[in-house]
């Protein structure tokens, strides 16, 4: 009686074991449970400065298109965009000259970022904007800007895909 009762116990339990490991033996060959799938794709330059992004690779080189948002009540005038990453030696700077966002308008940024990253792989930047208040109370002259720049930091974090 002890032996019947020991094979059930083991048969069981046996079946319910082996459709677990069926069901996570799927789950890790699907990539679900891969690192790369968890991570979620973001643009942070704080609320005053939202962005979007695209992170593509086209001719061989890694490009990315930045796209700003000027959350500011007043003019600004953007005069130097840096998209870097510490992991590589790839670098973006953009604007040589300055760019005048109205308060809510955005313009879209486009630049290389060195060598071909591995499609579907995940890109970490780092992003500085350089820019002046167009603010009446604190522009140089009338109808100006600030002589005093700021820089605001953030972070990009997305998916390499194909251009």
């Amino acid at each position: 009686m002890k032996g019947q009762s020991a094979i059930e116990y083991l048969m069981t339990y046996g079946w319910a074991i082996l459709a677990l490991v069926i069901i996570i033996g799927i789950l890790v060959t699907s990539g679900v449970l891969s690192p790369s799938y968890l991570v979620s794709e973001e643009c942070s330059m704080g609320s005053n400065l939202p962005c979007t992004f695209g992170i593509y690779n086209s001719n061989g080189e890694t490009k990315i298109a930045l796209g700003v948002v000027n959350g500011f009540p007043y003019k600004i005038n953007i005069t130097k965009i840096q998209v870097y990453s510490k992991a590589e030696s790839s670098e973006f700077t953009g604007l040589d000259q300055g760019v005048l966002l109205d308060s809510g308008s955005n313009q879209t940024y486009s630049g290389n970022l060195g060598k071909e990253l591995a499609e579907n792989s995940i890109a970490r930047f780092f992003v500085n904007v350089t820019y002046v208040s167009c603010a009446p109370e604190v522009a140089a002259t009338p109808g100006g800007c600030s002589d005093s720049p700021h820089t605001m930091s953030g972070r990009i974090t997305g998916r390499v895909i194909q251009g």
